[in-house]
């Protein structure tokens, strides 16, 4: 998905005992693609995400698969532990 001499950015860890991805070296080498590592954030980070997320610039309503009432809190972190689920918002 990323465009030639496209940045991805990878952030986010995965299991420890599943900690390998798979990666089409092809790509990486045709597009001149570039891979970082990012880990982390700080205030200012978090302020401009939720402004290019509220002026709409980020569309994120397809990131959350599951929206529960706050009832249902503790299914929301099963699914979530479980691994069937991307983001699961709860809602009061």
């Amino acid at each position: 998905m990323a465009a030639r001499q496209g940045r991805i950015s990878f952030f986010g860890g995965l299991p420890k005992n599943a900690p390998i991805i798979g990666c089409d070296s092809n790509l990486v080498h045709h597009r001149e693609l570039t891979i970082v590592g990012a880990n982390g954030s700080n205030p200012a980070h978090n302020v401009r995400a939720l402004r290019l997320i509220a002026d709409g610039a980020v569309p994120v309503s397809d990131l959350i698969t599951h929206r529960l009432p706050l009832s249902e809190v503790l299914s929301g972190i099963d699914i979530v532990s479980r691994g069937a689920a991307i983001k699961v918002t709860v809602e009061p």
